[in-house]
């Protein structure tokens, strides 16, 4: 079913996908077009509203949703577009979305050219930035947690880009943003704000695939020992509303709830990529595979890579998995 829609109204700078960053001319003038000319210049936050179909008429959901302007990443921010209007694409969009210390020029972008070296086309590939990245701290990771404003930020660019395309889309999440992804999906009400993103955007894409994600808690491993990483919820990423609390088995913060509560609407295929030595996110929490994404379809186990060469490594998995549904 085509994904038709009424009106989609915004007054700040692309839905808070930064189109003044990297997003090709053709992307920035179709959001200028469908949004107003005024996303350029506004800072300040505004509302914006997005109807979409979801049954076989119409259904309208209008929605509030604070976002500002960050200029601070420049280039580093977002990717993605058509040369031209016209263009046509041959595969499905693929939408990376970045861990907790990455932007979408680092880890996603690097995978995205592997695709566009294999047979993608930029106008096929797009990423956004939640959050800051690292900002030269390696504890960074420690301060964010998954706020609603960042499922609106990965929500939208899934919306934009179903409706820019015309196509059902492919979502590639790692660490942290598998997750966020899993919510900006599932929709609903957020479990910090209360706000109501609306209903499930499963029909809509074709295959997620969850890297490294830290679905039921982390585990810290050293030395070969799990160490709970969040069994008290002192730090932001370990707090119990939208943290990774995992205290007292089997107990874990709102935000995991939430997301674990169904199964099978990522997508219509779903699949996973994680190791059993992942150092950051661990193996197992309360005897979950935490990376494991509940109700998958089929999984790429490594042995031995760390949490980041989860990601590097796999750059084809992850290809193959969104082109053919299957696992090499």
């Amino acid at each position: 079913m085509s994904l038709i829609y009424a009106v989609l109204s915004v007054h700040l700078s692309c839905i808070c996908l930064q189109i003044s960053a990297i997003f090709t001319p053709d992307f920035n003038n179709w959001l200028i077009e469908r949004f107003g000319r005024d996303v350029q210049t506004t800072l300040n936050s505004d509302k914006l509203a997005y109807n979409f179909f979801l049954q076989s008429l119409i259904r309208i959901r209008h929605q509030q949703k604070r976002v500002f302007l960050r200029g601070d990443l420049g280039d580093a921010g977002s990717f993605g577009g058509k040369a031209f209007r016209s263009e046509r694409l041959h595969n499905q969009p693929v939408i990376f979305v970045h861990g907790v210390s990455d932007r979408a020029r680092d880890k996603p972008f690097s995978a995205a050219k592997h695709f566009k070296e294999n047979g993608y086309e930029w106008s096929e590939l797009y990423g956004t930035t939640y959050a800051n990245g690292a900002q030269g701290n390696p504890l960074q990771w420690t301060q964010y947690a998954m706020q609603c404003s960042y499922v609106k930020q990965v929500r939208a660019l899934i919306v934009a880009v179903r409706l820019y395309t015309g196509r059902a889309v492919d979502v590639i999440a790692y660490s942290l943003g598998v997750p966020v992804s899993r919510k900006a999906i599932l929709g609903g009400r957020c479990v910090d704000t209360g706000e109501d993103l609306g209903r499930p955007l499963t029909r809509f894409i074709d295959t997620f695939v969850g890297i490294a994600g830290p679905n039921h808690g982390i585990s810290l491993q050293v030395a070969g020992v799990s160490i709970p990483g969040c069994l008290f919820s002192v730090l932001p990423v370990c707090n119990t509303q939208t943290g990774l609390y995992s205290g007292m088995c089997p107990a874990e913060s709102a935000y995991l709830q939430d997301i674990n509560s169904v199964q099978g609407y990522e997508a219509q295929n779903v699949f996973s990529i994680y190791s059993i030595a992942d150092q950051l996110v661990g193996y197992t929490v309360c005897n979950k595979i935490t990376t494991q994404v509940p109700g998958q379809r089929a999984e790429k186990v490594f042995q031995n890579e760390n949490h980041d060469d989860t990601f590097y490594h796999s750059y084809e998995v992850q290809r193959q998995m969104v082109l053919n549904h299957i696992v090499v």
